[in-house]
């Protein structure tokens, strides 16, 4: 079993529902988490889960970002559903930037390790990828990569790929606790799980969607500060 927590806040124009209708066959379970959009995004989803079983509509009862919106969606599925050892839950976002079809490449390639508890998606210029980012956004990651290294000693290529996946045992230690980041809590959730077995899978594919909600050249300041927050309550 797969469920999949897909946050949404005005996401009327590049929400293309019918391409998570496509993906069912994969065995999974979609969970939109309206985060109080004031479009038609939570009546798209609505008229959606009508027809089609694996599809839900979460909403949040006023806008609080993307960091709530994936922590208020985990909790309540992980304490919906029932699960087994054979079970991923995780978040997508809901642009597709990465694929659905990404997701049956991601388990294969957890296979070559054991006791894998997450998977995480890094966006890797190489070889045999169609990895298609704007260079600004490229540099700027590259950066970031590299700042939250050395001041939080993470060794992520990649932290902030909207995909993921894990396991539902691990998901109280990840998400129980308010997150300090809007943006970049990906790195709170990396620190809370120190002791368990997360890894990286190169994606083969993935976009630069227009539309993006972070600004980069207003948000800058403000998640330099926020990864000072982190490496406070964090890093002893």
């Amino acid at each position: 079993m797969i469920a999949l927590i897909v946050p949404c806040y005005n996401e009327e124009k590049r929400l293309h529902i019918e391409n998570f209708i496509q993906h069912h066959d994969l065995g999974i379970d979609f969970f939109f988490v309206d985060d109080g959009s004031k479009d038609k995004t939570a009546e798209i989803i609505e008229q959606a889960s009508q027809k089609h079983t694996f599809i839900h509509l979460v909403r949040m009862d006023k806008n609080r970002g993307k960091a709530e919106a994936v922590r208020h969606g985990m909790l309540e599925v992980y304490k919906k559903l029932s699960w087994d050892d054979r079970s991923w839950i995780g978040f997508w976002d809901a642009d597709l930037a990465t694929p659905l079809s990404e997701i049956p490449k991601m388990l294969q390639y957890s296979n070559l390790y054991e006791n894998v508890d997450s998977i995480w998606c890094s966006r890797v210029y190489r070889l045999g990828a169609d990895v298609k980012r704007s260079p600004l956004r490229h540099y700027l990651g590259r950066g970031f990569a590299t700042l939250v290294g050395e001041l939080l000693h993470v060794k992520s290529y990649d932290t902030q790929c909207g995909a993921k996946l894990f396991r539902p045992s691990i998901v109280p230690v990840a998400f129980k606790e308010t997150f300090i980041g809007k943006w970049v809590f990906d790195v709170e959730i990396l620190l809370r799980l120190k002791n368990h077995n997360v890894v990286e899978y190169p994606v083969t594919i993935w976009r630069d969607v227009p539309g993006s909600k972070v600004k980069i050249s207003r948000e800058i300041f403000r998640v330099f500060w926020e990864i000072l927050k982190i490496r406070k309550k964090y890093i002893k």
